[in-house]
């Protein structure tokens, strides 16, 4: 449907609209010294924006088409280029996870060579190779991750080219700074995979599966995991941008998401479940848990600054300084030693972790998608049976909570809730902890000094 003009610049007049000149007697109205701009379209419709132009339908997709492959093409030449440096690349993902270093498991296939014997086990996470293509294939996959990656922010570029015909001048300044937003957030969402959720994983499924088995490492399964989550995480944390872009654009607004929120959850966890290739649940645990922390995140930041913004006012940090110096503190008591959750996968019955167990079911998903199917039965219940409206919207006010604690609950009931025993790894001294803390409080109130003399500023002038 087009746009008016008045929704895109609200200052501006419609044409046809009744002015105080129009009144019989009335003084001339100072709004009528300068002509209203016409429409370009008729019937006080404003068709599109000032350069928007009709184009047929096979232009369109000639041009996207053309864009598509020019990101493609930016992809494929940045693989190229990492492809003679792929070897190091997959050593040095491989090992960052698994137990080596690479020289063992040379060491281990020449004496396995001069035996003639089959390497065995000898401390060393060893890559085994079972097809011809394998090692090719890694190689491949690991310098497209770098393409995807560099390529993201071309992406964003070309679609802001494609759709810049269309867009208002307000709509082509947020799309363009969201260009160098998404290599930083691709770059935050990699690291995010290699610090934190690659390693909970491997040690996840080690601590699972060596009970059970010996363990032996295959390079094709193993490193599609790994290139996988990196390549996916990337993605991943383009969620933020892309809800800020809808939001300053005018497509949603941040209570049209709120009310909508939940079906945004289960769409983010039936991606993390069929694209992530984990039978236990950890992965896409772990993928869902993030998407939709970012979607939170995002629309809280939003809810923070009290606008359509991410950047807030001095009088939003002042109303916010109570919430602020909290997660500062809960920043300073996770880098700090104290101690943290531990999990009760002993205290549940043996009846029910050990058919989980046997079949490989993880029994984070077993309690957690209990507390919610339970929930949500109630609600359904009451809602086409019982029928009492004061409960329905109880019910309705308490569902976010409820899911979020059913999330933390079902965490705790996995056999080692591994994130927190790497907070435990990452521990600093209790003196830098606390000195992290008071840095972060400084620097807020340094960042409120600075907002509140430019806005005294900005009011003189």
């Amino acid at each position: 449907m087009p746009r008016r003009e008045s929704d895109v610049y609200p200052n501006l007049e419609m044409p046809g609209s009744p002015t105080p000149a129009a009144d019989a007697g009335s003084a001339p109205s100072t709004t009528e010294s300068a002509p209203a701009p016409e429409p370009a379209g008729s019937g006080g419709e404003f068709d599109g924006a000032p350069d928007d132009e009709e184009m047929p339908l096979a232009d369109h997709v000639e041009e996207m088409a053309t864009r598509l492959f020019i990101v493609l093409a930016v992809m494929a030449g940045v693989a190229v280029l990492a492809l003679p440096y792929s070897d190091e690349l997959i050593n040095f993902l491989w090992y960052s996870f698994l137990d080596g270093p690479a020289e063992n498991c040379a060491r281990i296939a020449v004496d396995a060579a001069q035996g003639g014997q089959a390497a065995g086990p000898s401390g060393a996470d060893c890559p085994h190779v079972y097809s011809p293509l394998a090692l090719l294939l890694a190689r491949l996959k690991v310098a497209s991750l770098v393409g995807l990656i560099v390529a993201l922010p071309v992406f964003v570029y070309q679609t802001y080219l494609f759709m810049r015909p269309g867009l208002y001048p307000n709509e082509r300044r947020y799309y363009l700074a969201a260009v160098p937003t998404s290599l930083v957030l691709a770059a935050v969402g990699v690291a995010f995979a290699y610090f934190l959720v690659l390693r909970a994983m491997f040690d996840y499924f080690i601590t699972y599966s060596d009970r059970a088995a010996d363990l032996a490492f295959g390079l094709s399964e193993t490193f599609n995991l790994i290139i996988l989550m990196l390549g996916f995480f990337a993605i991943v944390f383009q969620i933020p941008l892309f809800v800020m872009l809808a939001i300053m654009m005018g497509l949603v607004t941040r209570q049209w998401l709120v009310q909508r929120r939940l079906y945004f959850w289960g769409a983010f966890a039936a991606i993390a479940f069929v694209f992530s290739p984990d039978p236990t649940g950890m992965a896409p645990l772990m993928v869902a848990v993030t998407m939709i922390g970012l979607f939170e995140g995002t629309l809280l930041l939003l809810k923070w600054t009290g606008t359509s913004s991410p950047i807030p006012s001095s009088e939003t940090l002042v109303n916010r300084r109570p919430y602020a110096y909290l997660l500062f503190a809960l920043v300073g008591y996770v880098l700090s030693p104290l101690p943290v959750p531990t999990g009760y996968y002993g205290a549940l019955p043996s009846a029910l972790t050990g058919p989980l167990a046997a079949i490989g079911f993880a029994p984070s998903i077993v309690v957690g998608g209990g507390i919610i199917g339970l929930f949500e039965l109630t609600a359904y219940l009451n809602k086409n049976y019982y029928g009492s409206a004061k409960l329905w919207r109880g019910l309705r006010r308490v569902r976010l909570p409820v899911w979020t604690v059913a999330i933390v609950v079902g965490y705790l009931s996995t056999p080692d809730p591994t994130l927190f025993r790497l907070v435990d790894q990452f521990g600093l001294p209790l003196s830098a902890a606390a000195g992290t803390a008071v840095a972060l409080l400084l620097l807020f109130e340094g960042s409120l000094l600075v907002v509140r003399r430019g806005s005294s500023e900005g009011s003189e002038e």
